[in-house]
């Protein structure tokens, strides 16, 4: 249990680190809107993730 844990705080920190990315540098940004299937491919985190990264900048787009 400690080690699933410690995966979830850890993916956690790397979704963080990718919106804080977004949100501060504009390039990054426009390459993660134009395609976020080849941008988040480079990180190692689930799905779920990515889906909720994904969810997060399309928030932001509206």
């Amino acid at each position: 249990m400690r080690n699933y844990l410690n995966s979830k705080n850890i993916e956690a920190e790397i979704v963080s680190e990718i919106l804080l990315k977004a949100a501060s540098e504009p390039e990054f940004r426009k390459r993660l809107i134009r395609n976020p299937e080849k941008i988040l491919e480079c990180y190692s985190i689930s799905r779920e993730a990515k889906h909720i990264i994904q969810k997060s900048i399309r928030d932001l787009m509206q």
